[in-house]
């Protein structure tokens, strides 16, 4: 599952899954499926009009996201 970013036409930050070919509209139910599955999101994809600030924030809440999953994990072992 990859997460996309892009911004609508009002600038607000949109979220799609792709899963392999086709995108869909972002899923929680979707996003926690496939964290339980690989246990980290893939590279994000980030087009045109999101800030480098915003790419930064959004990297950062998904690296907080899957450390968490991680120290989960090894918590289980």
């Amino acid at each position: 599952m990859k997460l996309i970013f892009r911004k609508d036409k009002e600038q607000n930050i949109e979220i799609l899954i792709r899963n392999e070919v086709a995108e869909d509209k972002f899923s929680y139910v979707e996003m926690i499926k496939s964290l339980i599955k690989k246990n980290q999101f893939e590279e994000s994809e980030f087009e045109t009009g999101i800030t480098e600030f915003e790419k930064e924030s959004i990297n950062k809440m998904l690296a907080n996201i899957n450390k968490s999953i991680l120290e989960n994990n090894n918590n289980k072992s």
